[in-house]
């Protein structure tokens, strides 16, 4: 019973200090978030406009800091357990490293659960609210990210046998969608056929999605190319151009597939990432950065664990004058190499194409390992 007491004691002293601390960080993200948008005020949006796409994305900043929070929440509550003596009044009363495990591992479920509907339901959620508020203060339109010639796709056309008939190499230079509808820049469409020949060429200068039956395209141009003789006699074809007004696209590509790409991986959801590394691998893209980001999405909540159980050994510390605040300050020290440890192992799994899922451990791997290494020092002091 007195277990169940000190649980729940524990459980909402970790809580209080983490949301206290997960606030504080969070306030100083916003700020400087607020701070790079000074040169826009007054002359693309407004103040009121600024601080509202500030507080949009304040549930990514959280989703990002929440580890960092519940470690240096229970450094400063075990901290203080260890300064009033409570902690060791614990131990005589039998408290090992694995009961004080099991303790910290409520505060656990209910952090990383926060986390995981916060990254998955909320955040991406906020950030598309966020990117459509800036698209109409701007007056521009979203474009893929990371690429300066727009959105890039490839749209396998099958027959009825599922045989590779044509394949399409789509550029989509700008997506916008709106409450009418789904509305793009200009067009590129390079189609080859199963022999891999390059048949057409198709440009346009915008396009609207009908539901059901693909792309109208406007103002396109097609360009039949000719097909290439194998042998050496020549070609009696020639290339043809002709305009169009009016142009369907047959395709499946809707506008779904081609918001993911206006979209940063890292702030996409696990079932968004999931939907379109299976559409990559189908067509047989590169699938690694959607990989990384959605392996990430999956264990980074789970960090909150390893780093509860780094700030298992702060309560074995005697706590001297001052110590609280040197605990805490080594604490913050920890949560922020974790955080860059993560980005850096996520760059090295899409550069070196290393296995997406061990990056995503590894840089909690190393943690829970160093944390063992300390609490095996301080049982052993």
């Amino acid at each position: 019973e007195m277990m169940k007491v000190m649980t729940r004691h524990l459980t909402r002293g970790v809580l209080v200090a983490s949301l206290f601390i997960l606030f504080a960080l969070t306030a100083l993200f916003a700020f400087f978030d607020l701070v790079r948008q000074l040169g826009n005020i007054g002359t693309r949006y407004s103040l009121l406009q600024a601080v509202t796409m500030t507080t949009l994305n304040l549930p990514t900043r959280i989703y990002e800091v929440m580890p960092v929070a519940a470690l240096v929440g229970a450094v400063y509550t075990l901290s203080r357990w260890a300064a009033n003596s409570e902690f060791t009044i614990l131990r005589v009363s039998g408290l090992s490293p694995l009961k004080l495990a099991g303790m910290l591992s409520v505060s656990g479920i209910v952090l990383s659960l926060a986390t995981y509907g916060l990254g998955e339901f909320v955040a991406p959620t906020t950030y598309k609210l966020r990117d459509q508020m800036q698209l109409e203060t701007v007056n521009g339109a979203m474009t893929a990210y990371g690429y300066d010639s727009g959105i890039w796709l490839r749209d396998v056309v099958r027959n009825a046998a599922g045989e590779a008939q044509t394949t399409r190499f789509v550029n989509v230079r700008s997506l916008v969608n709106g409450e009418r509808g789904a509305k793009t820049g200009a067009w590129r469409v390079f189609e080859f056929n199963a022999d891999r020949e390059l048949t057409r060429i198709i440009h346009a200068a915008g396009a609207d999605y009908v539901r059901g039956e693909g792309w109208h395209l406007k103002n396109a141009v097609v360009e039949q190319l000719p097909k290439v003789a194998k042998d050496e006699t020549p070609m009696i074809d020639k290339a043809t151009v002709r305009r169009h007004s009016d142009m369907m696209l047959a395709t499946d590509l809707r506008p779904d597939l081609l918001g993911v790409l206006t979209i940063r991986p890292e702030r996409m959801g696990i079932a968004d990432l999931w939907l379109y590394v299976d559409y990559l691998k189908e067509n047989k893209q590169t699938s690694e950065r959607y990989e990384s980001a959605l392996w990430k999405r999956v264990f980074y909540p789970l960090a909150i664990f390893v780093m509860l159980a780094v700030s298992m050994p702060f309560a074995y510390l005697n706590a001297r004058s001052g110590g609280v605040s040197i605990k805490i300050f080594v604490g913050l020290m920890i949560g922020i190499t974790f955080y860059a440890l993560n980005n850096i192992f996520s760059f090295l799994s899409v550069i070196n194409t290393w296995s997406p899922v061990l990056m995503s451990v590894l840089p909690s791997l190393i943690m829970m390992s160093l944390a063992a290494v300390a609490m095996w020092w301080v049982e052993r002091r």
